[in-house]
């Protein structure tokens, strides 16, 4: 049986944004390395295991750079944009659905991590996920200071986020990520 792991941010509550974006990283790799590999960039971009928001920009930019450079969870990274107003539900609800069947082969069963999420939240998106016919385990919440995939989506949201409100270097990496087929942009 494929086990697939997901780790879920988004970003997009706050009222200044038009767009609620979600972001998951969906891997049956071995999740061991892929920690280890953000471990190591965020210790050479200097990001201090931090959010988007709370790291410097140039750290942040060049946290990103490294991971196209390196092909850390290639075609692991999926996303899509949402026009508000909008349940906070429903987004992750179909990115997740949308990416773990675009994810998994055959027998499966999914392990779902998302930011910030308490018990209550995580018992009512393991209800919802289920309903839509997907395979889970568990849904937990997780808190991005400890865990690094948890951090690799914040800083893809983010980026992407910010690309959407005009900044350059946000659209440069985003464009990169699509053009390499680092991200995978899930209908909404």
């Amino acid at each position: 049986m494929q086990k697939l792991y997901c780790y879920v941010d988004e970003t997009g509550q706050d009222t200044k944004s038009e767009f609620f974006i979600v972001v998951t990283v969906v891997s049956d790799k071995n999740q061991e390395q892929l920690r280890r590999q953000l471990s190591d960039i965020e210790e050479v971009a200097q990001t201090h295991q931090l959010k988007w928001h709370k790291t410097e920009h140039r750290r942040r930019i060049k946290y990103l750079s490294l991971i196209l450079e390196r092909n850390i969870a290639k075609e692991l990274v999926y996303t899509a944009r949402y026009q508000k107003p909008i349940p906070y539900f429903f987004p992750i609800i179909d990115v997740l659905e949308k990416a773990i069947k675009k994810a998994a082969r055959g027998n499966y069963q999914a392990r779902i991590y998302v930011d910030g999420i308490d018990r209550k939240k995580a018992m009512e998106l393991t209800n919802a996920l289920r309903a839509t016919g997907i395979s889970l385990r568990m849904v937990k919440g997780c808190r991005d200071e400890s865990e690094p995939i948890i951090r690799l989506a914040d800083m893809w949201a983010g980026c992407i986020r910010s690309a959407l409100f005009g900044h350059k270097d946000a659209q440069d990496i985003v464009k990169r990520a699509k053009e390499e087929s680092y991200l995978r942009e899930l209908k909404s």
